[in-house]
C-alpha cells in the first residue's frame, strides 16, 4: 500500500505472552511498506521472544527514552503531565470509583509517551500515516492522542477482554478509554458481544465500532484417539478468570478412561494440584506448564485430542479456541464473552457460566470420540471465519482506505 505504521503493543515481540499478536503482524505487515512496533509497557524490555518480519522495526531506542523521561519524572511532573493530557480532568470527574490518581497517572503516561515519540521520531515522523493498537488500553490512548495532535494519522484499535471491560477489575471506566474512543477512527473488537458492550455503554461513540475478527493459521487435522480413551486438551494460563481448577474438579464425576493434558502455568497452579489430588484412576493428569507458543502448535500436531475445554468466567473470543478448531478439534466452553459465537452446537457444547462440575463432568463422560461432524465443523468455522489471512487482509484494507480519506480531504482543503 505504500504506507507507514505505528504499532502498539504491551510487551510484543519482548515476553511475556502475546503470543497471538505473531501472526497479526505476519500478514498484515504484507500490505505495508513499513512497521514500526512500539511496546507501550513501562518496563525494561527482555530478550526478544518473536521473530519479526523484515519490513518491520521495533522502536527500543523510543521505548527506553520513555521509561527513562518516566523514571526522571517526580510526582508534581507525572501530575503535570497528567493534568496538562487532553480529557484527562473530565475521565478523573467521570471515574467510578472516583480515582483521580489512577487517571491523571495513566494520563501522565500517554501524553509523555507521545511526546518522546514525536522527539525521537522527528526526521521521519511525517512517514507515519496510521497509528494502530492492539489492544484498547494505553496503546489505543497513545494512537487516538498521536491522530489527535496530527490530523494526517488515522488511529485504529483492537480489543479483546480485559481491555474492554472494566467490571474485570472493579471498575466503571477503564482510565482514559472515554478519551480513546472519542479520538480513534475506529474500534474493532474481535468479538460480538465486545462491539455490543461498548455500543451499551457509549452509544456515542457506536458508529466508530464494528466487528474485527482475528484468525488463525490452517493446519493439518489432529488425530482423534484411538487407544480407547476420551482424550481432554485446556491452554491458558492458570489464573482465576480462567478457572482450570473446575475441569480437575469435574474430572472426578467421570469413569471412563481420560486423559487430561493442560498447558499453561500460573498463579492458581496449587489449586488446581489440590483438585487433581483425588481425582480417580480413570484420569491421567499431563499439567505441561507454560510452553512457548511454537510448541503448543507442535503438541497438538504431535497428540490425540478430541475435545478443547475453556471453563473461564469471562472472556474475550479466545484465540487458543480458534487454534483447536484449525485442527478440526470441537469445544466444550462457558457462554461467556464472545465464546457462543464460535462454540456453536455444531462444534461443541456451551456450558452455563456458573455451571457444577458434575454438569461438565457429565458430557465429558458422554463425549463420542467418533463424532466426525463435530471435527468437520470445527475445522470448517476456523477456515471461513478466523482464517488471518484473510482477516488481516479485511484490516488492511480499512486502515488503507481510512489513510486514503483523510489524504483526500487535506488535499481538498490545502
Amino acid at each position: 500500500m505504500g504506507n507507514t505504521i505505528l504499532y502498539l503493543t504491551d510487551h510484543w515481540p519482548y515476553p511475556p505472552g502475546e503470543s497471538f499478536v505473531s501472526n497479526e503482524i505476519r500478514d498484515l505487515s504484507s500490505h505495508f511498506d513499513r512497521v514500526l512496533l512500539l511496546p507501550t509497557t513501562m518496563d525494561p524490555l527482555g530478550e526478544m521472544a518473536h521473530q519479526i518480519p523484515e519490513n518491520c522495526e521495533v522502536l527500543t531506542d523510543v521505548h527506553d527514552a520513555i521509561l527513562e523521561k518516566w523514571n526522571r519524572m517526580g510526582f508534581l511532573g507525572r501530575m503535570g503531565a497528567g493534568l496538562k493530557q487532553k480529557g484527562a480532568i473530565r475521565e478523573v470527574l467521570a471515574s467510578k470509583p472516583f480515582s483521580p490518581r489512577d487517571v491523571i497517572g495513566e494520563a501522565a503516561q500517554i501524553r509523555v509517551a507521545c511526546n518522546v515519540i514525536e522527539k525521537v521520531l522527528s526526521s521521519r515522523f511525517d512517514q507515519i500515516d496510521g497509528a494502530v493498537s492492539f489492544w484498547l488500553n494505553r496503546g489505543a490512548s497513545i494512537a487516538a492522542e498521536l491522530s489527535r495532535r496530527h490530523k494526517k494519522i488515522v488511529s485504529f484499535s483492537r480489543g479483546h477482554g480485559g481491555d474492554i471491560y472494566a467490571d474485570r477489575i472493579g471498575r466503571k471506566h477503564l482510565p482514559m478509554q472515554k478519551f480513546a474512543l472519542r479520538e480513534l477512527h475506529a474500534i474493532l473488537p474481535d468479538s460480538e458481544a465486545g462491539v455490543a458492550h461498548i455500543h451499551r455503554k457509549y452509544p456515542e461513540f457506536a458508529h466508530k465500532v464494528e466487528l474485527g475478527r482475528l484468525g488463525v493459521d490452517e493446519h493439518e487435522p489432529a488425530k482423534a484417539s484411538d487407544d480407547e480413551r476420551l482424550h481432554i486438551v485446556s491452554v491458558s494460563s492458570m489464573l482465576p478468570v480462567k478457572r482450570v481448577h473446575l475441569i480437575a474438579a469435574a474430572l472426578k464425576h467421570t469413569q471412563r478412561e481420560i486423559k487430561w493434558t493442560h498447558i499453561g502455568g500460573g498463579e492458581t497452579l496449587s489449586l488446581v494440584l489440590v483438585e487433581s489430588g483425588d481425582i480417580g484412576d480413570n484420569v491421567e493428569v499431563d499439567l505441561k506448564g507454560q510452553i512457548t507458543h511454537e510448541d503448543v502448535l507442535t503438541w497438538f500436531e504431535e497428540n490425540p485430542a478430541d475435545v478443547f475445554v475453556n471453563v473461564s468466567s469471562s472472556e474475550g473470543l479466545p484465540v487458543s479456541i480458534m487454534e483447536a478448531f484449525s485442527y478440526g478439534i470441537p469445544a466444550i466452553a462457558t457462554a461467556v464473552g464472545g465464546m457462543p459465537e464460535i462454540v456453536t452446537e455444531d462444534c461443541g457444547v456451551l456450558l452455563e457460566s456458573d455451571f457444577k462440575p458434575e454438569e461438565l463432568g457429565a458430557i465429558l463422560e458422554e463425549w463420542d470420540v467418533s463424532n466426525t461432524a463435530r471435527r468437520d465443523a470445527a475445522l470448517t468455522k476456523q477456515r471461513t471465519e478466523y482464517s488471518s489471512w484473510g482477516n488481516e487482509l479485511k484490516f488492511a484494507a480499512d486502515i488503507g482506505m481510512a489513510i486514503l480519506d483523510v489524504a483526500q480531504f487535506a488535499i481538498m482543503f490545502a
